[in-house]
């Protein structure tokens, strides 16, 4: 079961990086005005959302010791 969490860690971290550069690349290339910003802040809330929602949803699950074959 930790090697599942260690590659759930692994995912966040490169979905952290890759929405760093997502929004970036938003503020530098994107529309002039506060739709960036807009965007910017939609993205960043609903991403946090939904780590925060899957973190509880992990520490709340009663998980095995051991498997069992």
């Amino acid at each position: 079961m930790l090697s599942l969490l260690f590659v759930y860690i692994g995912f966040l971290v490169l979905y952290a990086i890759y929405s760093a550069m997502a929004i970036y690349h938003l503020r530098r290339f994107g529309y002039v005005g506060d739709l960036t910003k807009s965007v910017s802040v939609v993205y960043i809330l609903l991403s946090v959302m939904v780590i925060v929602f899957s973190i509880i949803l992990i520490t709340t699950r009663n998980w095995p010791a051991s498997f069992s074959v």
